[in-house]
This record gives C-alpha cells, structure tokens and sequence, in this order.
C-alpha cells in the first residue's frame, strides 16, 4: 500500500466539503458547476471556484480551469492536496444505482481517486414550488476508482479516458 503524504483525515476533509456542498446545490438548483477544494501545506481547507468569463460555462472548461490551477499551486507547493467536484455521468462499468453522480477527483502525492456519489434528483411538485421546497435528491454510496495523477504532476483529464466525465462537455 502506498504512502500517502497527507493524513487521511484531512483528505477525507476535502471529500465531506465538495459532497456536502454538492448535495447543497443539488438540493436548491437540482444541478452544480465543477469547484474545489484545496489543503495548503499548514493544512487549511479553502474553497475555490473558477471562471471561464462566460455567462454559462460548459463544465469541462471550469474543471479544466480548476485542475491548471491546482496543477501550477503544486508545482509552486502552495497546496499539498485538492478536490475537484464535478456533476457526471457514471461510466457503466461502474454498475452505478444512478447514472448521475458527484464525482470528486482526490488527489495528494501518492493518492489520486475519483469517489463518485450517484445521485437522482427529483423535481418539486407545483405544491413544493408554491412553498419554495427545493428539489429531492437521492444519493447512493460512494464509488470509489484510481486514477492517474491529474493534478499533482499527472495527465490532464483528457488524457484519463475517452469517456464523457463532466455535463456540458
């Protein structure tokens, strides 16, 4: 078994942000743009977005932003680990519950894995609406896959696989 250069606690900690905030935006807007998570080298957990400039960014080109941006805060050994969300489509051979899913890339030096949550989202009725309910969402248990290294001196997300991964690509 590898060793792992971050405490497993603290690369758990990235994971419960990116879900928790997921199921958050999934729960008000039934659907989320891909973001992140960093760990700085004094283990401090911030949150991080990215902006393409475009009103209605598809979701490849914010992760795609996310992941350079963790890639150069590596190299630079600003983070010592990350975590990118992104709202996907479960590959087949995973046997998902759902075909939806929260998929978070996990990375430190040693450890890289996607943890896909599937999910099914249920529209509100016209009664929910009236009282401002925000959508219902299942979530099954996690998936979890190693992947090559993607931020932390590893291959670009195209790289990985020809599969669609994130919506709006």
């Amino acid at each position: 078994m590898p060793t792992l250069s971050v405490d497993p606690h603290r690369l758990e900690e990235l994971l419960t942000y990116c879900t928790d905030f997921a199921k958050q935006m999934l729960q008000d807007s039934g659907a989320f743009h891909p973001f992140g998570a960093t760990l700085s080298p004094e283990e401090k957990v911030t949150a991080v977005g990215g902006w393409t400039g475009d009103e209605h960014p598809k979701g490849a080109e914010v992760f795609r932003l996310l992941q350079s941006s963790m890639q150069v805060q590596f190299e630079e050994k600003k983070i010592i680990a990350g975590a990118i969300a992104a709202d996907v489509i479960v590959p087949r051979e995973y046997q998902s519950p759902f075909p939806d899913a929260v998929r978070v890339l996990l990375e430190c030096v040693g450890y890289s894995r996607f943890m896909y949550l599937p999910y099914r989202v249920t529209k509100p009725g016209i009664f929910a609406r009236l009282t401002k309910a925000g959508f219902r969402c299942e979530f099954g248990e996690f998936i979890s896959v190693d992947v090559p290294p993607m931020i932390s001196g590893g291959k670009k997300e195209g790289e990985q696989d020809g599969q669609r991964t994130t919506r709006g690509m």
